[in-house]
């Protein structure tokens, strides 16, 4: 995995060959800066028009959001629906009220998972670009085997060659 300071292809100062560079930029636009797809709901058919707006109104906070942001912001979304119908309940109960108790518990685990579903969306910059480093090595990797295998392949055996040489005489 990828160590030290983390920077985009165009920034780097190292030497690197003309095909990890090329992985490199590949993998950056797709981890990076892929902003060709937008989010949607994971789960349309649960989706009131409460719901909908909330996604909406989450999908606009960022334009770096994709489709690939798209589980973290539905279960966001629903999480929040789920928060705030609980609270409209709990704000009409009386306080002495022993369901408040454990409703205030059922609010409790919505939030830390409205917490948890935030930080999901917040990756930061540094982690994008540690993963598109990453998977532009796995993408080298992958070609340089890719390469080995098609040589393999070309190289005769010389041994079967005088074999096959020996039958035509």
């Amino acid at each position: 995995m990828a160590q030290g300071r983390i920077t985009s292809v165009k920034n780097m100062t190292s030497k690197i060959s003309k095909a990890e560079r090329k992985a490199r930029e590949e993998a950056e636009a797709k981890y990076v800066t892929n902003l060709q797809s937008k989010p949607e709901p994971c789960f349309p058919m649960i989706f009131n028009d409460e719901k909908r707006a909330i996604f909406e109104r989450l999908s606009a906070l960022n334009e770096n959001f994709t489709g690939a942001d798209s589980i973290s912001l539905t279960m966001l979304t629903i999480n929040l629906y789920r928060y705030n119908e609980l609270y409209e309940v709990l704000r009409e109960m009386d306080v002495l009220d022993e369901r408040a108790a454990s409703l205030e518990k059922r609010i409790h685990a919505y939030d830390k998972s409205i917490i948890a579903h935030m930080n999901l969306l917040c990756i930061p910059l540094n982690q994008r670009l540690r993963m598109a480093n990453d998977m532009a090595k796995i993408a080298v990797e992958e070609k340089k085997l890719e390469q080995m295998n098609n040589q393999k392949s070309q190289e005769v055996n010389p041994l079967l060659a005088l074999l096959y040489d020996d039958d035509d005489e």
